[in-house]
């Protein structure tokens, strides 16, 4: 389960380093030699459950990675991903809520993932 703080409006955004990758050591859940999982945190709008957030398992292949860092745009599609399978498509927005951002721990810290407009 994803433990981070209560996290203030003002959470940092995940570094990029010139190179497109992230330029910080993700808190990784699963390693192995194809893929690396990170967890994160998808925050919602208040829908009709009142639910307020939801668990993710990013899952990004390790050839988009640069020893544990991956890409941006590796990690963006996962989490496009992993908020597709969670809100099934987008088929659930107005029960469970509209996403509203998404989270992921560097050193046990939230960080934001820059997929929504919003934050």
């Amino acid at each position: 389960m994803f433990q981070a703080p209560c996290p203030t409006p003002s959470v940092p955004a995940l570094p990029v380093a010139e190179d497109q990758h992230i330029d910080v050591d993700l808190d990784v859940t699963l390693r192995t030699p194809s893929i690396l999982v990170v967890k994160a945190r998808l925050e919602l709008e208040p829908g009709t459950t009142g639910r307020r957030s939801m668990d993710l398992s990013l899952v990004i292949p390790r050839s988009q990675c640069q020893g544990e860092r991956p890409l941006l745009t590796a990690l963006l599609e996962a989490t496009r991903a992993a908020v597709e399978r969670a809100t099934r498509n987008g088929n659930q927005y107005l029960k469970l809520g509209r996403p509203r951002r998404v989270l992921t721990l560097v050193a046990g810290r939230p960080h934001l993932i820059p997929l929504f407009d919003a934050a």
